[in-house]
């Protein structure tokens, strides 16, 4: 078990080894959430499209795909929906 001390305005300091194995950073958003009778908890914040993002980035890490095959992909994609929407074999972006 660690204590730490409130400080004035509220603050406190995560200790060191526990912001490391938790990977805190500063700046990181923390939610405070009361258990009652006189317990808190404190949780990282993580937002639902960051974590969404980390999830697509592993997959895509796991695939061996790169921003550049994303930005071929979505080229030659662009080009596809363009000559089918103007019939047109000429038509560049």
């Amino acid at each position: 078990m660690t204590t730490v001390k409130i400080r004035r305005k509220g603050t406190i300091t995560i200790p060191t080894k526990l912001r490391k194995e938790y990977k805190l950073e500063e700046g990181q958003t923390l939610t405070v959430i009361d258990l009652g009778e006189g317990a808190i908890l404190l949780t990282p914040k993580v937002s639902q499209v960051d974590k969404l993002a980390n999830q697509i980035a592993e997959k895509f890490k796991d695939e061996g795909i790169t921003f550049e095959d994303l930005l071929q992909t979505l080229n030659e994609l662009r080009k596809t929906y363009n000559r089918s929407r103007y019939n047109d074999r000429n038509f560049r972006l």
